[in-house]
């Protein structure tokens, strides 16, 4: 196993990271590997002054720190609880468990979050295309799956430990053996951009593939602030957020996502808008390049003193910031690629001008999409829409139709077919799912039906008398919900 050292003063501190995270899991298999993070605290692991664990998109880290012998003791009982999994009681392993179903218990971070649409729609059902989607019960989740997990990405070549000292020599990392895997980070839709779409989504979000670079990062970033002052001067948003992912070493996503706020806040978001607003300050910024106060003033940041409220957290984490920053040394060994911030490599920026800033963002239209909500139709010029296809054409079914006082505000209907299910407007217009592609969410009786194809949510809460059909037809794993505990 490869050891990165950074040398640091204060206590031990190390952190043991696998390539694998939760692109690696599969469609029917969403959170397997949390449950792995989850099984291996199923052994009593050593106590150590602090720790920490993280599943992330890209990796899994154990991270700790404190005495020597402590440090060790615990990623000693780490790996030995890696080498032994699956536990041979895993229905009890899994027993006081909720699978990890963030996205349906907290819709707005999962499916109706943007980004997550626009992954989706980019990778489909795999990889970075899994975000958007709820996790599967892990009382369905087998013995045998759980190996084949294991076996494939937490062995010894797929991780790396790095510490802020000398490794204790107690330190025992016994993994399983096993090759460094690959990760699919294929495209599934390969259009010709730019494009939009319409998907059920809390808000509005820009991605664009580029070459990865601190550049790019920086003119993200200024494109983020203007955005930001474009739509607070519109009065429709106040925050814009800085969106990254790391996919592998030629092509990172950048992006933009602008949600509504709480309250009366919400209320004056305007979906058309803040997108007119991200395409017409894209534009501008492809085109004509930033200028060079602009890029003098990112270059020059001031420091922005850290919000009272938040003090305390980031007093609670300042044990991990050592080890931390070798994170990017960790990334690049293990991806030939890693997360990039611009103000951690300003040197590198030296000298960077409006010419050379064009030439990095000289393929960003071609790759970028936007997403709105349902009912907006926002004046792109020249942005193509590539909303998912709607038909007069409807399979044949059996037909549901809203109870009667929702008939009023709702005249569609939900046909369930042998192979199809279909949401029809009423215009008669309809959006057929094959059932081989269908997934459908539920949350305190409201139900979302999935296009995993297309990577599309459309609400069918109106027709939440058929969550018993729907169940009927899909396969366990394809109906999802929040945990019972959470919706007691």
């Amino acid at each position: 196993m490869l050891v990165i050292q950074r040398d640091s003063p204060g206590p031990l501190a190390a952190s043991l990271t696998f390539g694998c995270g939760s692109r690696d899991d599969e469609i029917d298999s969403i959170g397997l590997t949390h449950l792995v993070q989850h099984l291996v605290h199923w052994d009593e692991l050593h106590v150590t002054e602090q720790s920490e664990d993280n599943v992330w998109v890209i990796e899994t880290s154990f991270t700790a720190a404190g005495p020597p012998d402590q440090v060790a003791a615990r990623f000693t009982d780490i790996c030995a609880a890696v080498s032994r999994l699956p536990p041979k009681d895993l229905s009890d392993a899994v027993a006081d468990l909720d699978a990890d179903s963030l996205y349906v218990s907290n819709i707005d971070d999962g499916l109706l979050d943007p980004w997550g649409s626009l992954l989706a729609r980019r990778y489909g059902p795999r990889g970075h295309g899994l975000s958007r989607w709820p996790a599967v019960d892990y009382e369905l989740l087998t013995a045998d799956e759980v190996r084949r997990h294991v076996q494939r990405f937490f062995t010894n070549d797929n991780a790396v430990l790095s510490v802020t000292a000398d490794a204790p020599q107690a330190m025992r990392l016994g993994l399983p053996a096993g090759p460094r895997p690959t990760h699919d980070t294929t495209l599934a839709h390969h259009r010709f951009g730019p494009v939009w779409y319409a998907d059920e989504v809390h808000g509005v979000a820009l991605v664009v593939g580029v070459e990865p670079s601190v550049e790019a990062v920086l003119l993200m970033s200024m494109l983020r602030s203007r955005v930001v002052r474009a739509v607070e001067q519109a009065g429709v948003a106040e925050l814009a957020e800085l969106m990254s992912e790391v996919i592998d070493g030629t092509r990172h996503e950048l992006g933009i996502r602008v949600i509504p706020g709480d309250g009366r806040k919400a209320k004056s978001f305007d979906a058309a808008v803040a997108a007119e607003a991200i395409w017409t300050e894209l534009l501008r910024l492809v085109h004509s390049g930033p200028d060079p106060e602009e890029i003098a003033d990112f270059l020059s940041p001031e420091d922005v003193p850290i919000p009272a409220s938040l003090v305390p957290l980031f007093e609670s984490r300042a044990w991990a910031k050592p080890i931390e920053k070798v994170d990017s040394a960790v990334q690049q060994e293990l991806f030939g690629t890693a997360e990039l911030y611009y103000s951690d490599r300003l040197t590198e920026l030296a000298g960077f001008t409006p010419e050379a800033a064009r030439d990095v963002m000289s393929n960003w239209l071609s790759s970028a999409m936007i997403v709105v909500p349902y009912g907006s139709q926002p004046n792109l010029p020249g942005v193509t829409d590539d909303s998912c296809p709607r038909t007069r054409f409807v399979p044949a079914g059996e037909v549901i139709r809203p109870p009667l006082l929702k008939r009023l505000g709702n005249k569609g209907s939900l046909v369930i077919g042998t192979d199809t299910i279909s949401t029809v407007d009423g215009d008669g217009t309809a959006h057929t799912v094959p059932l081989s592609e269908a997934l459908v969410a539920e949350r305190f009786g409201a139900l979302w039906l999935a296009h995993l194809g297309h990577g599309c949510v459309t609400r069918i809460s109106d027709f939440a008398d058929a969550a018993d059909k729907l169940r009927a037809v899909l396969p366990p794993r394809r109906f999802r919900q929040a945990p019972k505990s959470r919706l007691l």
